[in-house]
């Protein structure tokens, strides 16, 4: 079952900007974890996996997802920036999905002194600075309310590709670095149950002046029991064909390599069809890493995130398990898993193109 939140607006999930900026500056933090007023889209995305025991002893497991979107759809930088967020619960004890990527809101960048980021849209609530990052979230239909979560990694933050910039395939390039070890604690309400949760997470942070290519990507967040993580990338062109392949290994103790992308591939095992867009997405994978191959399986099929009779814009982003082989040795793990049908980035302003496309101007 999926449940859909409240619809206001259409999407703003993949707008972005003007032509391909020059090469973009290396990554450096705490600074960069705050909004970019200079590029024209960026989002902020925490996806996780808990564990929890509500106030009568029952055991409870789900996925989450909270995201922040940016970009400068009205062309207002650097007054104001339009924001959108989506909130996605996967409850796999009882088997449901729910969801909301409706929640929209132009307002001033929030740029903290000394950096860090501090943003709220709509119902939900992300900040944080050097590893240690708090959300707070809730559905309107209280089903999932009053999610307080405190995420905190001790191990450095991941640059992925060089110093932090990745290529981006039809889209240019972009900056890009994950916290993929996040402890998580903290509570939500259960439709009104009290749950108390631990679990792991995993924080990406994107943002760039991306051209107005057309394509899209599958995107696996792994998290192994040995202790190390995988970032795997594989952008694609407007005919779904792969054309970059970005991988990023993270030991246990945070040190990172980048992988050879050619010893990094996705096969897909088998296919979902959406009920509510029509979209046919891959559904199940084996994905080879440098030692080693995993099978990632989907733990509910509709992780959807989509908005009532708008198929463009909808993607799936779903919680996911993990086993294989790495090294010689049997692993186990979570994933989260973003695919994307494929889309075209639009221009910098572009609001204003659409209005002159429906009056006719």
């Amino acid at each position: 079952m999926v449940t859909i939140g409240a619809m206001c607006t259409p999407l703003l999930l993949l707008v972005a900007a003007p032509s391909a900026s020059a090469t973009m500056a290396p990554v450096s933090l705490p600074i960069d974890e705050a909004a970019h007023p200079d590029t024209t889209m960026e989002w902020w995305y925490f996806t996780g996996h808990l564990q929890g025991t509500d106030v009568f002893g029952k055991k409870h497991e789900y996925g989450f997802e909270v995201t922040h979107i940016r970009l400068d759809a009205l062309a207002t930088e650097p007054v104001a920036a339009a924001y959108n967020g989506h909130l996605a619960i996967s409850d796999i004890t009882r088997g449901t999905f729910t969801q909301n990527m409706s929640m929209v809101g132009l307002q001033p960048d929030v740029v903290p002194s000394g950096g860090g980021f501090n943003n709220t849209v709509g119902t939900t609530h992300m900040d944080g600075k050097n590893g240690v990052n708090h959300l707070f979230a809730g559905f309107s239909d209280l089903s999932y309310s009053s999610i307080n979560l405190t995420l905190t990694q001790s191990t450095p933050t991941a640059l992925h590709g060089d110093a932090g910039v990745i290529p981006y395939g039809p889209f240019g390039e972009s900056a890009y670095y994950s916290q993929t070890n996040l402890k998580v604690k903290g509570t939500l309400w259960d439709h009104g149950v009290l749950v108390n949760v631990t679990g792991i997470a995993w924080q990406d942070h994107q943002w760039g002046d991306f051209a107005p290519g057309t394509g899209g990507w599958d995107w696996f967040a792994i998290q192994l029991s040995n202790n190390t993580q995988y970032m795997l990338y594989f952008i694609k062109d407007e005919n779904e064909q792969i054309v970059e392949t970005v991988g990023t290994l993270v030991k246990a103790d945070g040190s990172t390599v980048k992988l050879n992308p050619t010893q990094v591939s996705e096969t897909p095992l088998g296919t979902w069809t959406s009920p509510h867009t029509g979209y046919t997405y891959d559904s199940k994978w084996t994905v080879t890493v440098p030692g080693g191959t995993l099978t990632i399986t989907p733990k509910l099929l509709d992780q959807e995130l989509s908005i009532s009779g708008l198929s463009n814009g909808s993607y799936w982003e779903g919680a996911s398990s993990v086993t294989g082989t790495i090294n010689g040795q049997a692993v186990t793990g979570q994933s989260y898993v973003e695919l994307t049908p494929t889309y075209t980035m639009f221009q910098r302003g572009f609001v204003f193109d659409l209005i002159r496309d429906a009056l006719g101007l």
